[in-house]
């Protein structure tokens, strides 16, 4: 699939200039901090955009008997809030918080993204090669950042092994969310100075690790012989929805508490003696997972089921990647900043496989905005409300007469120059 065509570039970000431990005004390590659950929604698997608030994640119902599967086939999207939501991604996730928490004050909130580009972003600091897009955009004082690689239907090419048939048969939905394609949930946390609002898709839950008030599913006892009607009620393949610019939001499922939320990993026998909880413990880590399940399979069949707490290794990671951690603070940091002193409140990071930099590129108008303009009346209306009291909201970050760049879109700028400690990451630099 042809990815979007490319504007003309505003600014680099290169990885070697990025805040160190030398640079930081304190010795301390950005971590993350005051996590809670603000929000939940399941996809349902229809041909119009349905989800489901709370929804709930599908339950681990491991079998009784290990079976041989058959390996994973049919269709499953990359993005699969982008697929059935293609207008806007983010939308559903704005619109489970407004249903489940009327009060929240999102202008509160520095950041709102999906763990798949917080994930991307921490790649580049840590020199991964991953190729990636994200739209960058100011919505009052929160900043959104959403995914913006190829189609929004775009496919997993190729897919192989067992990551899709082993949930299917170890994991069950609850009877109320039956048809459910998916389980997305919405956290909030603090990472440093940064306020987050993340998004992520989870794939079950422990319910021995739900607390007394959480009700059990209504799921039947998960064996081989059961295994034909527990795959009736799980959604196997995705369909494409028909139309993706009407979204209809239902009531039903109950709500999880994230102690019991798991990661799922499945892998050859041949990898038993690796260390596959380090390879993956930065996404957990973006994503605030406590748990992992990871099973080995001989040729399909699965003997070998790990069920891990993996907060004493986020804990460890976090310490041993304090240098990481400070440089992608930073980047956080720099990008918010950067993107109010855009003209139009927004912009596109592209960065290329291999590359050492990261592209600040202008957006063509043709690009929807990350969240419609009713959906931002009810999400600031408090903030909107402030701004016709104290002036236009450009105001807020308008230039200081020192110097300061005008963000001529025929001019690239390097704002990777400068410090924390010079410059808080205003944005606003003279570089």
């Amino acid at each position: 699939m042809s990815q979007p065509s490319f504007r003309g570039i505003i600014a680099n970000i290169n990885r070697d200039q990025l805040i160190g431990p030398t640079d930081s005004p304190s010795n301390d390590a950005p971590y993350i901090t005051n996590c809670r659950t603000l929000a939940s929604y399941n996809w349902l698997d229809r041909v119009k955009p349905t989800m489901l608030v709370p929804g709930s994640p599908p339950a681990w119902t491991p079998l009784k008997k290990s079976i041989t599967l058959s390996e994973d086939s049919g269709t499953y999207f990359r993005d699969k809030n982008a697929a059935r939501f293609a207008s806007y991604p983010l939308q559903p996730a704005m619109e489970a918080i407004i249903k489940q928490d009327p009060g929240f004050d999102l202008d509160s909130v520095d950041l709102v993204a999906c763990g798949s580009t917080l994930g991307n972003l921490l790649c580049f600091v840590r020199g991964l090669d991953v190729k990636f897009r994200i739209l960058v955009e100011a919505v009052g004082s929160t900043v959104f950042f959403l995914r913006r690689d190829g189609s929004p239907t775009d496919v997993i090419p190729g897919v192989r092994g067992f990551g899709h048939t082993f949930p299917e048969s170890y994991t069950s939905w609850d009877r109320a969310v039956k048809g459910s394609e998916s389980h997305q949930r919405i956290v909030q946390y603090r990472f440093g100075d940064v306020e987050c609002v993340v998004r992520f898709e989870a794939d079950g839950y422990l319910p021995d690790r739900c607390d007394e008030q959480t009700s059990a599913p209504d799921t039947s006892a998960n064996d081989h012989s059961a295994l034909p009607s527990l795959l009736q009620q799980t959604t196997v393949s995705s369909h494409e929805p028909e139309d993706t610019t009407s979204l209809t939001i239902l009531d039903g499922g109950h709500s999880i508490p994230q102690a019991a939320i798991f990661d799922l990993k499945t892998r050859s026998f041949k990898r038993k003696d690796d260390d596959i909880l380090a390879e993956i413990v930065p996404r957990l880590w973006v994503s605030q997972i406590p748990n992992s399940v990871l099973a080995f399979h001989r040729y399909g069949k699965f003997h070998d089921i790990r069920i891990q707490d993996t907060r004493p290794a986020i804990q460890a990671w976090e310490q041993k990647e304090s240098e990481t951690l400070r440089q992608f603070h930073g980047l956080l940091g720099q990008l918010i900043g950067f993107v109010h002193g855009q003209p139009d409140g927004r912009f596109e990071i592209v960065r290329e496989e291999r590359g050492d930099s990261l592209e600040l590129r202008e957006v063509t108008p043709r690009v929807n905005h990350v969240i419609p303009d009713e959906l931002k009346e009810q999400l600031f209306a408090r903030f909107y409300d402030a701004v016709e009291d104290t002036g236009d909201l450009s105001d807020r970050y308008a230039e200081d007469e020192d110097g300061s760049p005008s963000c001529d879109s025929e001019s690239e700028k390097d704002f990777t120059a400068c410090s924390a400690s010079s410059c808080g990451y205003c944005g606003r630099c003279g570089y």
